[in-house]
């Protein structure tokens, strides 16, 4: 049994006006040299080493869950959209149909030595170097048939692949193939194999970008040196609770939702952020 993470709906967001935010597409986004604006699919298939490690039926005491793969490939995922477009400064919007894999990655950390808490340390690195703000939603699994032939069908070479895509994909369009580095794939199967790595591990550099889309100038790509160094102090405002925050009907079991079923409400509409995304810093 194989896992694969997967194509996902990716759309970029940016502000328009202050009370009507939106997302941005491809086509307003700055790409990597040897990439283009069309839409990016990849796949990998995980190696027996890691394979014989999952948990299942017949092998109840593995120490990797399919949750746990699905992570990794979340991660694989936000290199693929790092290495292919600009995202620096922009917030992303990734989708996933496992319920574990989102609440792990909303919530940033987990209070376990397992599996996950060694893939959400490298999630917090990349996301820095990188310089992107991740967001993170719920997409049923038959919303997705396009992430379920990349998991499944190893047996099918690309070009077949994306001839039996095409309904799923718009048209007209082309893909673009992105194949994840020896780096980042070291990095995530320690991960996997609760191994801690060097923070440099996970950092792979992208291609410079010389060329502009739609939403602004031509600029090139550069990367912090020091991604590691002690962040600045920054003053928070207080919290005040509300004393309507913690209503007693709230509370009867009726109106709890279960479990893991409520990180299926999507985040709704972003509130206006600030046009300083770094913030000032003392002189």
């Amino acid at each position: 049994m194989c896992v694969v993470e997967r194509v996902k709906e990716v759309h970029f967001y940016a502000e328009k006006e202050p009370t009507q935010p939106r997302w941005k597409n491809l086509l307003e986004i700055r790409i990597m040299d040897g990439f283009d604006h069309n839409p990016v699919v990849w796949r990998m298939e995980w190696p027996r080493h890691i394979i014989d490690r999952l948990v299942t039926s017949s092998n109840p005491g593995g120490s990797i869950t399919n949750s746990d793969l699905e992570l990794a490939g979340g991660l694989l995922h936000l290199e693929a959209l790092a290495q292919t477009f600009d995202i620096r400064e922009r917030t992303v919007l990734s989708k996933t149909d496992n319920l574990n894999t989102l609440y792990w990655q909303r919530k940033g950390s987990t209070t376990t030595s397992k599996v996950p808490a060694h893939l959400l340390r490298l999630f917090g690195i990349h996301q820095r170097y990188h310089r992107y703000v991740p967001r993170h939603d719920y997409l049923s699994g038959p919303s997705n048939p396009i992430a379920d032939a990349l998991s499944r069908d190893f047996h099918l070479d690309w070009k077949r692949m994306l001839t039996e895509l095409e309904p799923f994909l718009p048209q007209p369009t082309c893909c673009q193939i992105w194949t994840p580095s020896k780096q980042i794939m070291s990095s995530v199967l320690s991960a996997l194999l609760k191994r801690r790595s060097k923070p440099e591990s996970v950092l792979v550099e992208p291609s410079a970008t010389t060329r502009g889309g739609l939403s602004g100038e031509i600029s090139a790509t550069g990367w912090a040196s020091t991604p590691f160094s002690k962040s600045r102090q920054t003053k928070l405002k207080s919290y005040k609770s509300s004393p309507h925050e913690f209503e007693v009907a709230n509370l009867h079991l009726k109106a709890i939702q279960s479990s893991l079923d409520r990180l299926k409400i999507t985040y709704g509409e972003f509130p206006r952020r600030s046009l300083d995304w770094v913030g000032a810093t003392r002189a």
